[in-house]
C-alpha cells in the first residue's frame, strides 16, 4: 500500500517537488538529493503548482531558458546552486499552500501580490532572488500563523 500522507517535513517538500520515493525522504536524504542535483522536472512541478497556466511564473523565472534546455535535453540534474534555489522556492510554495489550506488560487495571489513588509515587492520575487529572501518570506508566513500583523 502506497503512503499518501507525508510523514515528515522533508517528505512533504519532496512530494511537492515530485521526487521519487518521497515517502521515504528524511532531512538527510533530502540534503543529499539537493547536493547531488534535483531533476529538472522539479522546476516544472513547482511552477505548475503555483501558476498552472504559467501566466505570471514560468520555468525561466527560476532557471535561465538556455540552462533549462541544455540540462533537459541531456537529462542532467540541476547544479547544486540551482537545486538549492529550487529547494528554497519549494519550501516557500509548499508552506504558502499549507497556510492557505491548499487553496492554490489564494496561495498564488499571496505570492504574486506586492507586500508592504517586503518593501513593496512580491513574496515570489523576494524568494526567488536568494535563499535569504526565501527565508524572509517563510518568516512572514510564520508571523501570519502566529497572528502577528503582516
Amino acid at each position: 500500500m502506497t503512503q499518501t500522507v507525508p510523514k515528515s517535513e522533508a517528505s512533504r517538500i519532496a512530494r511537492f517537488m515530485g521526487l521519487r520515493k518521497w515517502q521515504d525522504m528524511n532531512d538527510l536524504k533530502l540534503v543529499s538529493k539537493v547536493e547531488s542535483g534535483l531533476p529538472v522536472s522539479a522546476v516544472r512541478r513547482i511552477v505548475h503548482r503555483i501558476d498552472p497556466n504559467e501566466l505570471s511564473v514560468t520555468v525561466y523565472d527560476v532557471i535561465p531558458k538556455t540552462t533549462y534546455y541544455r540540462i533537459k535535453d541531456k537529462k542532467k540534474p540541476l547544479s547544486r546552486e540551482q537545486s538549492e534555489k529550487v529547494f528554497a522556492l519549494s519550501k516557500v510554495f509548499s508552506e504558502t499552500l499549507r497556510h492557505y489550506h491548499d487553496d492554490q488560487e489564494s496561495a498564488s495571489m499571496f505570492l504574486m501580490r506586492d507586500h508592504p513588509l517586503l518593501g513593496g515587492r512580491s513574496p515570489l520575487n523576494v524568494a526567488r532572488e536568494s535563499t535569504a529572501g526565501a527565508d524572509l518570506v517563510l518568516k512572514l508566513l510564520d508571523q501570519a500563523e502566529a497572528s502577528v500583523a503582516v
